[in-house]
């Protein structure tokens, strides 16, 4: 009973609830692997990484035939920057499910994260051959954003067959991007774009908000944020790290950026790092009893030391550790006023691109959360619209910014980095134009496109939808 509570609760992201539920059970059950198991997951979702692997380890150790602490484990060896210890845990778990397709999804994740794009395809596709299952959808994805596919041979019959095998709407929809994806490669544009506007509607049904309710926030957010609230930062405060935040729309091309920076001999990067809105603003939150941005009008010199000590140790983690550490999480534009009080010497990125590429790329790609801008061009252009509101209030209090183009990027990669570089502080080095040699660990849904040399393929691939799209995304105005 205690447990089946705790479980819910963590279904339920109470995770503070479920965490004394779980130490509760193990306070009268010391070696119950299921409360293990659930403290491990919330240690994973507060990314607190080397606990988590503490107590995944124990859970695995009690649990030993089941696959999902052994998959959990695998991810906490990632959050700690170990691979090789999260391979050998995932070979391990295939070789107990040797015909399961689910353990093979997962190794086939981790060989494509770190850039083994072989392997990935191989797994992939021997997990494939091993009969239908609810991965099976996850599986069909993969393969076909790979792109090893053509005419004769591909997935579409696959895919088609699993739409009618299943009624779970996110599989469905899965499907539906996929199938989406594979008649884009094959240039048949209009089954593609009826595909991919049946996954966006879909996914559309899982929001649980609309765009618009953002409004009143943005213009919280502006209200707070003044010229007299950024004087009152640190004017003589130095650090021996840069904090580098590299700011803009989701799919504008900051993972490709990303690579380009830390193949530099200064610069290393946290990912997409959440702790400014899920540790810092929250800490202040807490503290001042009130909700961000309302908090910054209570801010006090102890409360901004505690709040910068709370991010300073996120930037220990950065491995390597090096004089600029970059966080690209495109979100953090929300709070460049709260991280510049922080951190005086912080120089933020912000990364652009034409509207309606960007409209294109979010509507045609899969994003596991539900936001509705994500799934919806109409919402889509609304947050587009609050995000250039906000940046034009962000230019307005002379914060450095750096304004970069992805199409100047990726048109002419040598000169934008030498200008962006001197703005950093640094000089170019050659070898951030070699960053697709690298095997580093990419997570988000560039990992396969940063593994090819800087390119132009994607500027212009949004016109070959120009029609449908722009239809699709002002539709409603008057």
């Amino acid at each position: 009973m205690l447990l089946d509570k705790a479980n819910k609760l963590l279904e339920q992201n109470k995770l503070k609830e479920a965490e004394f539920h779980y130490k509760t059970l193990l306070a009268t059950e010391p070696e119950n692997g299921e409360a293990l198991f659930g403290l491990g997951k919330i240690a994973l979702r507060l990314e607190k990484f080397d606990a988590a692997v503490y107590l995944l380890q124990k859970a695995c150790e009690r649990l030993p035939h089941m696959l999902e602490p052994l998959h959990a484990l695998a991810d906490a060896f990632n959050g700690v920057n170990s691979p090789q210890d999260a391979l050998t845990v995932l070979e391990y778990a295939k070789s107990l499910a040797s015909h399961n397709p689910e353990p093979h999804y997962y190794l086939a994740q981790h060989y494509l994260t770190h850039g083994d794009l072989d392997k990935a395809h191989t797994t992939f596709a021997h997990a494939l051959s091993m009969g239908l299952y609810p991965v099976t959808a996850y599986i069909l994805f993969e393969l076909v954003q790979l792109g090893r596919f053509n005419k004769e041979h591909n997935y579409i019959s696959n895919l088609h067959h699993l739409v009618t095998q299943t009624n779970n709407l996110r599989l469905k929809m899965v499907c539906y991007y996929a199938l989406g994806k594979s008649y884009d490669k094959l240039n048949d544009t209009d089954q593609a774009f009826n595909y991919f506007e049946l996954a966006n509607t879909l996914q559309y049904k899982l929001s649980t908000f609309t765009t618009k309710e953002l409004d009143p926030f943005y213009d919280q957010i502006i209200k707070f944020n003044t010229l007299d609230l950024l004087a009152t930062r640190e004017e003589d405060f130095s650090a021996t790290i840069t904090p580098v935040f590299i700011i803009g729309m989701p799919r504008s091309g900051s993972t490709l950026l990303e690579q380009m920076l830390i193949s530099h001999s200064e610069c290393s990067s946290l990912g997409e790092n959440t702790s400014i809105s899920n540790n810092v603003v929250a800490f202040l939150e807490q503290k001042t009893k009130t909700p961000y941005p309302q908090c910054l009008a209570n801010l006090t010199p102890s409360l901004i030391n505690q709040a910068r000590n709370i991010y300073i140790d996120t930037l220990k983690t950065a491995t390597p550790l090096r004089p600029i550490i970059i966080n690209k999480l495109p979100s953090n534009y929300q709070s460049l006023g709260l991280i510049y009080i922080l951190f005086p010497n912080a120089k933020f990125i912000n990364l652009s691109r034409n509207v309606n590429a960007t409209a294109f790329s979010v509507f045609s790609n899969y994003f596991a959360e539900n936001e509705p801008y994500f799934c919806s061009l109409t919402e889509f252009k609304h947050y587009h619209g609050l995000y250039e509101k906000l940046m034009t209030h962000w230019n307005t209090l002379r914060l450095p910014v750096f304004n970069l183009a992805y199409e100047d990027l990726v048109n002419n990669p040598k000169d934008q980095l030498n200008t962006l570089f001197e703005f950093l502080g640094c000089k170019y080095e050659q070898n951030c134009l070699s960053f697709y040699n690298q095997k580093r660990a990419v997570t988000t849904l560039s990992k396969q496109a940063v593994r090819q040399p800087v390119n132009t393929n994607a500027v212009s691939k949004w016109e070959r939808y120009q029609v449908p799209l722009l239809k699709l995304m002002n539709k409603g105005d008057s």
